[in-house]
C-alpha cells in the first residue's frame, strides 16, 4: 500500500502529524506515523536507506514551498542524554487570529499584551494580545478595512475580487451592525472598465473550451478597425487593463490585444466540445506579463528600434533591469542602449519620467518628437508655479 502513496498524500501526512504534537519528534517517530515511512522501519538494510533518502527530499520540498520544518537538538531520560528531531510550531505555521478590541479594553490589553499608552480615538491600535498566538486589532481600523473591501469587491473588472469579497465576509463576522454602515466613497469607472466585463464573460468560455474567437479590433497605432480572428491562450490583467494574449491567424504570431478595444466578440460556434486547436507546449503566460505600455504592440508595423543614452548610475539601472541591449558605453559609465518601441508616445513619456538621466538620441523623427514632448513639459512648468530645471546634458552617446 505504501508504494500507492503519492508525494503530496506524504507531504500532508508530515505536515498534519508535526503539527499536531507540542513536543519534537525523532526521525522513528515520524517514520511510524507516516504510512509511506513505515516500510523503512520494518524493511532491510536497503529499504531504510530509501526511506531516508525520500524523507530528506520531503522535508526540504516542504521547507521550500514554505513549511517551517526545524531540526532541534532536545533532552531525554531527564535531561542525561541528547537526541536529534523535528517539529513544526505553531506560531509560525498559522497565521495569527485577530481579536477586536473596543475603546473599553484599550488599558486591559496594553496591560497584559505590553505597554498601554495613550491614543486618541480612531487612532490605529494594533498590539501583541494575550497570545503570540493572537493579534489585537482595534475596531475603528477594522471598520476601515472592511470600508476598502466592500469598494473592492463591487469593481467588475477588480482581479481579486472574489478574494476581496471572502476577505470582507470573515472580517465583518465579528463587527457590530452599526459598524458595518458603508462610508461614503467616490470612485469613477471608466467606460472602458465597464465594456470590459461583458468581454471578458465572453472571453473565459472560449479560452477554457480552446475555441476560435473572432471580434472587431480598434487599433490605436492605426486609428482604424479591423476583423480579427484569434487562438486565445491567456488573460492578463496589468496598468489597469484587460489584455488577451493570443495567436492572430493573419499574423500567423502571438500578440497581445486589449480588452476594451475589442467589440463584437465571437466564439466559433461549432463542434462546442472539440477544441479547434492546442497550447504551444512552450506558451508561457507570465513572459507575457510586467511589459510597460510602449512594448505592447497591436499593428503589423515593426517595432521602431530606438537609441537611447542613459547617464551613469541611472545606466546600471537600465543593465539590471533589462531595458534593452547594449549598443556602446563610455569612459564615465554612461551607455547608449537600444529599445524596441512598438508605441512612440508611452515611450517618450517613460524617457521623461527618468528626469534628465535619459533622452532619445535615434532614429531622427523618435528624437524630433521626444525634444517637442520635452518642449511642451516646459512650457506647462514654466505656465505655473516655477520653471522646471533645464535638462542635465551628459559627455557620453
Amino acid at each position: 500500500m505504501a508504494d500507492k502513496i503519492s508525494k503530496l498524500q506524504r507531504w500532508l501526512d508530515l505536515v498534519a502529524y508535526l503539527a499536531g504534537r507540542r513536543v519534537p519528534a525523532t526521525a522513528e517517530e515520524v517514520w511510524a506515523a507516516v504510512p509511506a515511512y513505515v516500510r523503512g522501519l520494518e524493511g532491510d538494510a536497503k529499504e531504510h536507506e530509501t526511506v531516508r533518502r525520500m524523507f530528506e527530499r520531503d522535508k526540504d520540498d516542504l521547507r521550500a514551498a514554505g513549511i517551517p520544518i526545524e531540526t532541534v537538538t532536545f533532552s531525554i531520560n531527564y535531561g542525561t542524554e541528547e537526541s536529534h528531531g523535528y517539529r513544526l510550531l505553531r506560531r509560525d505555521f498559522h497565521l495569527p487570529y485577530l481579536r477586536l478590541v473596543r475603546e473599553a479594553e484599550r488599558e486591559d490589553v496594553g496591560a497584559t499584551g505590553g505597554p498601554s499608552t495613550a491614543r486618541p480615538s480612531g487612532s490605529a491600535s494594533i498590539r501583541a494580545a494575550e497570545s503570540a498566538d493572537s493579534f489585537a486589532v482595534d475596531e475603528g481600523e477594522a471598520g476601515a478595512a472592511l470600508d476598502g473591501l466592500r469598494e473592492v469587491a463591487s469593481l467588475p473588472a477588480f482581479p481579486l475580487r472574489s478574494e476581496a469579497r471572502s476577505a470582507f465576509r470573515k472580517l465583518a463576522f465579528d463587527l457590530e451592525p452599526d459598524t458595518l454602515e458603508p462610508s461614503p466613497v467616490v470612485y469613477v469607472e471608466d467606460a472602458e472598465t465597464a465594456a470590459a466585463a461583458d468581454t471578458l464573460r465572453r472571453l473565459s468560455p472560449a479560452l477554457l473550451a480552446r475555441k476560435t474567437v473572432t471580434f472587431r479590433y480598434h487599433s490605436m497605432g492605426r486609428d482604424e478597425e479591423a476583423l480579427r480572428t484569434v487562438r486565445p491562450y491567456g488573460l492578463l490583467f496589468q496598468h489597469g487593463r484587460w489584455y488577451l494574449v493570443a495567436h492572430a491567424e493573419d499574423r500567423d504570431e502571438v500578440r497581445m490585444f486589449r480588452v476594451g478595444r475589442m467589440a463584437d466578440v465571437r466564439p466559433n460556434p461549432k463542434s462546442p466540445g472539440t477544441p479547434d486547436f492546442e497550447v504551444p507546449a512552450d506558451f508561457e503566460l507570465h513572459a507575457y506579463a510586467g511589459r510597460k505600455a510602449w512594448e505592447l504592440g497591436e499593428g503589423p508595423e515593426p517595432p521602431v528600434q530606438a537609441r537611447v543614452w542613459f547617464r551613469f548610475p541611472r545606466s546600471l539601472w537600465a543593465e539590471r533591469n533589462g531595458h534593452g541591449t547594449l549598443v556602446r558605453e563610455s569612459r564615465d559609465g554612461s551607455q547608449v542602449r537600444e529599445i524596441a518601441v512598438h508605441r512612440p508616445e508611452p515611450f517618450i513619456r517613460w524617457v521623461l519620467s527618468l528626469e534628465g538621466d535619459a533622452r532619445v538620441e535615434e532614429p531622427p523623427e523618435l528624437r524630433e518628437a521626444f525634444l517637442r514632448t520635452l518642449a511642451q513639459v516646459a512650457r506647462l512648468y514654466a505656465a505655473g508655479t516655477g520653471s522646471p530645471p533645464e535638462p542635465r546634458e551628459g559627455t557620453g552617446g
